[in-house]
């Protein structure tokens, strides 16, 4: 969250914060809304939401879905989301390592960072395979309930680590999801000191995944570098050989171009 300008009442304007929150909200849905439930979502009149929504639409962040009278986001709120990855200076340095890990492997990777509560995948190369992964570019998941997240989470510090475990709503999706605080706390102590996680099923049965972090300068964490796909697409008997090796070099190669001296 942004600190709060002394001068907030003067600065901030309400009708853009109402826009941007139609686009959060018609985002976070899982299917298309009505005008009405934008309405009720936004706690504003039919009236007001109306507004609202012919201006997005206008400008096509909106579009009118297929059902009837129903909305969702249009194709500019893409190209907007796209135009913030490509600014990251970490793509650029990561895509071609990336590249090489997938070639190299047969398995799709990904450079994620941590934005919010969430998991972001930033970079998404997929395995020249049937084995793919379903993790593309832009794809967020929960921090908490993923290896990659545990990696991620591992630049934190004790008491801001404690403050992101302590105010999750902590779902099950499978016998490995951290369902308190202290079980998250000790996932990613035990990541942070390994130095990389290897996910067998831990967020979606049926798939595997290898996860190590990328550092900067300061020896912070600041992104991490995965493979991931279905189990068949792993040789298992190489995880420790091959896949951790080759996944541990990428990251560090893409540390060392971001100015990271460490081992």
């Amino acid at each position: 969250m942004v600190p709060q300008s002394d001068n907030h009442n003067v600065y901030f304007v309400p009708g853009l914060h109402r826009g941007l929150r139609v686009l959060e909200i018609l985002g976070n849905a899982e299917t298309p809304m009505t005008l009405s439930e934008i309405a009720r979502a936004m706690e504003l009149s039919r009236s007001s939401a109306y507004r609202l929504v012919y201006t997005l639409r206008h400008m096509e962040f909106i579009k009118e879905a297929e059902q009837v009278k129903t909305f969702t986001l249009g194709a500019r709120v893409l190209n907007l989301g796209f135009a913030y990855l490509n600014q990251q200076p970490m793509t650029a340095i990561a895509r071609t390592h990336l590249a090489t890990l997938r070639d190299l492997t047969g398995v799709s990777t990904h450079l994620s960072v941590l934005e919010g509560q969430d998991v972001l995948y930033l970079i998404s190369h997929q395995a020249r395979s049937n084995y793919v992964s379903n993790m593309a570019t832009g794809t967020r998941t929960q921090a908490y309930a993923s290896a990659i997240g545990w990696c991620l989470l591992g630049a934190l510090d004790e008491d801001a680590l404690a403050e992101f475990a302590m105010h999750q709503e902590y779902v099950r999706f499978t016998d490995h999801t951290p369902m308190t605080a202290a079980a998250l706390l000790k996932a990613v102590t035990q990541t942070r000191e390994r130095g990389f996680v290897v996910s067998k099923g831990f967020r979606d049965p049926g798939g595997s995944s290898v996860a190590v972090p990328v550092r900067d300068n300061t020896g912070s964490i600041v992104a991490c570098v995965n493979l991931s796909g279905p189990d068949s697409g792993f040789d298992f008997d190489r995880i420790e050989s091959f896949y951790i090796p080759e996944t541990k070099a990428a990251a560090l190669r893409i540390s060392r171009e971001l100015g990271y001296l460490g081992d």
